[in-house]
C-alpha cells in the first residue's frame, strides 16, 4: 500500500521544517530591517546634530555683535553655508529670534515670519536639542531644532530641515538585501532539509516494501546495511521479528506434520490391531495341525514340517511386533531415577546381545542421576529395539556403545554402531512403517515405526546420524514437561 505524499514522514517532515524556517526567516529579517532602519535614521540625525552643533557658537556671537552693531548681515551666511552642504541635502534652515521671528530663510519669503509650532516653542523655552520626522507631500524630512542660548540667555534657535531621501533609498535597497538573502537561505534550508527527510525516509521505505514482500510460510530475510540510529533499531527489531515468524512458522508445521503422522499412526495402529486379531486365530490352528502332523508323519517329511515351524514362528513374531506396534500408544508412566533405569537397560541389552557376536560398550554419563517420568517399559523395548538393529549392522566382532548423559533439560540415550551405515535417502524413510534396509525375510520394517511412536508419546526426538563406519541413533526424552498422557 502507497502512503499518500501529503500523509509521508517526509513530506511532513519537510513542511514543519520550511514553517520554522520561514518564521525563522521573516523574524530574522525583519529584526535586521528594523535595527538598520533605526541605524540609518542615527546616522543622518547625528550628521545634522553635528552640523548644528558646530555652527550653534559662532551664530550666537554673530547675534551679539549684530545687536552691538559690530557685524551686521552674517546671519544668512550661515544659512547658506548649511543648505549648500553636499554631505546631508537640506531642504531649508533658518534663523528665528528668542520671539520665534524668523531673522535668515534660504527662502526669502519667510522672512520675518513667526513660528510658533511646539518644536519651536520647545527650543526657544531652552529644553535642548529637540527633532521630528515630518512628511512634506513629496518626502520625508527629519526637522531637527537646535536652542542659541548662552549664560542663560536665549538669542533664539536654530532650524534645518534634512531630506531622508537618501537614508529611504539606502534603507529600500538593503531592506532588498535582507528579504533576498532571508528567501534564499529559505530555499537553501528547504532544499537541505527534504534531502535530510529523503535520507531518513529511504530505510524505511526500504522496511516497509521488504514488509510487504514478505510471504507467510516463505520468510526470505534480507541482510540490512547496519545502522546505529532508531532506524537501524527498528530493522533489528524487524529482523527479529521476522526469525521469530519463521520459528513459529516452523514450529507451527512441524505441530501438523505430528498430528497428521500420529493420526496416520493411529489408523495404521487400528488396522494393524485387527489384522493381527484376524490372523492369530487360524495361525493357532495351524500350528495345532502342525504339532499333530509331527507325530504321525513319515520321517522324510520331516524337512517339510521344519519348513512349516520356521514359516509359523515368523508370522507370529510379525503379529507380535504388529501387536506392539497397535499398542504403542498407550503408556504407563512412572518416576524412574536414571542411574536405576541405566543398570536396567544394561542388563536387559546383555541379555539381549548374547547371540550376537558383538561387543557391547555401556556408559552412564548421566552425573547426577535425574528423575524421569517415563514409561520405562516401552523405553526399554526402544533401547533394546536399537541396540538388536545396531548388532545386526555391525560387523563380526565389533562393538556397540551404549550411552546415556543429561544435556538442555533433556535424558539423552545414543547407539552407535560401526557398519556399513545407512544412505541418505533411506535415512529418509527410516523410520516409516514397513521400511526396512535388512534383506528380504530378515526385517519387518515394524521395529523403528514403534520406537518413533513411543519417543514421540514422550514428547521427545529421536533422530539418526549415519556415514559409512559408524551409524549414531539418539532419543531426547524432555525431563521437565513428562510424556503424553495415554
Amino acid at each position: 500500500m502507497r502512503t499518500p505524499l501529503l500523509y509521508s514522514i517526509k513530506t511532513k517532515f519537510v513542511m514543519i521544517a520550511a514553517l520554522v524556517l520561514a518564521i525563522f526567516s521573516v523574524t530574522w529579517g525583519s529584526i535586521i530591517i528594523h535595527e538598520e532602519k533605526i541605524h540609518l535614521l542615527q546616522n543622518v540625525e547625528d550628521d545634522g546634530k553635528l552640523l548644528i552643533t558646530s555652527l550653534k557658537a559662532p551664530i550666537i556671537n554673530t547675534m551679539i555683535l549684530g545687536e552691538m552693531g559690530v557685524v551686521p548681515g552674517l546671519l544668512d551666511n550661515f544659512v547658506e553655508e548649511i543648505v549648500k552642504n553636499t554631505q546631508s541635502p537640506t531642504r531649508y534652515a533658518f534663523i528665528a529670534d528668542e520671539h520665534g521671528k524668523v531673522l535668515a530663510h534660504n527662502r526669502v519669503e519667510e522672512y520675518g515670519r513667526y513660528y510658533d509650532d511646539p518644536l519651536t516653542r520647545a527650543s526657544l523655552a531652552g529644553e535642548g536639542y529637540r527633532s521630528r520626522v515630518v512628511n512634506d507631500g513629496s518626502e520625508h524630512i527629519l526637522d531637527m531644532a537646535m536652542p542659541l542660548r548662552v549664560a542663560g540667555k536665549s538669542w533664539g534657535a536654530l532650524r534645518i530641515g534634512l531630506s531622508m531621501a537618501p537614508m529611504e533609498a539606502e534603507y529600500a535597497r538593503y531592506k532588498m538585501q535582507i528579504v533576498m538573502f532571508s528567501a534564499l537561505f529559505f530555499l537553501t534550508g528547504t532544499v537541505i532539509f527534504y534531502m535530510v527527510g529523503h535520507t531518513m525516509a529511504r530505510p524505511l521505505k526500504k522496511l516497509s516494501r521488504a514488509m510487504a514482500n514478505i510471504n507467510l510460510g516463505a520468510f526470505e530475510i534480507k541482510p540490512f546495511t547496519p545502522r546505529r540510529d532508531e532506524i537501524g533499531f527498528l530493522q533489528e527489531s524487524f529482523h527479529d521479528m521476522l526469525m521469530r515468524l519463521e520459528r513459529s512458522e516452523q514450529e507451527r508445521q512441524n505441530a501438523l506434520n505430528y498430528v497428521i503422522q500420529n493420526e496416520k499412526m493411529a489408523t495404521i495402529g487400528k488396522i494393524v490391531a485387527g489384522v493381527a486379531h484376524e490372523v492369530n486365530n487360524p495361525l493357532a490352528a495351524i500350528s495345532a495341525c502342525i504339532y499333530n502332523m509331527a507325530g504321525k508323519a513319515p520321517p522324510e517329511s520331516g524337512n517339510c514340517l521344519e519348513i512349516l515351524k520356521a514359516g509359523i514362528s515368523r508370522i507370529e513374531t510379525i503379529v507380535h511386533q504388529l501387536s506392539d506396534f497397535s499398542r504403542s500408544g498407550m503408556l504407563e508412566l512412572q518416576y524412574v531415577a536414571s542411574d536405576a533405569f541405566f543398570r536396567e537397560m544394561e542388563a536387559f541389552a546383555a541379555m539381549a546381545l548374547k547371540n550376537h557376536q558383538v561387543r557391547l560398550a555401556a556408559s552412564d554419563q548421566c552425573v547426577p542421576p535425574v528423575v524421569m517420568h517415563i514409561d520405562k517399559g516401552k523405553l526399554h523395548q526402544v533401547v533394546l529395539n536399537l541396540l538388536i538393529n545396531a548388532a545386526d549392522a555391525s560387523p563380526e566382532e565389533g562393538s556397540v556403545e551404549l550411552s546415556a548423559r543429561a544435556s538442555d533439560g533433556s535424558y539423552l540415550l545414543s547407539v552407535r554402531d560401526h557398519g556399513a551405515g545407512i544412505s541418505a535417502e533411506d535415512r529418509e524413510h527410516i523410520f516409516d512403517i514397513f521400511f526396512s534396509t535388512k534383506p528380504p525375510g530378515v526385517g519387518t520394517g515394524i521395529g523403528l515405526a514403534v520406537c518413533k511412536s513411543i519417543v514421540d508419546l514422550h514428547r521427545g526426538t529421536i533422530t539418526v546420524e549415519s556415514k559409512p563406519g559408524e551409524t549414531t541413533f539418539s532419543v531426547a526424552i524432555p525431563l521437565e514437561n513428562g510424556a503424553a498422557d495415554a
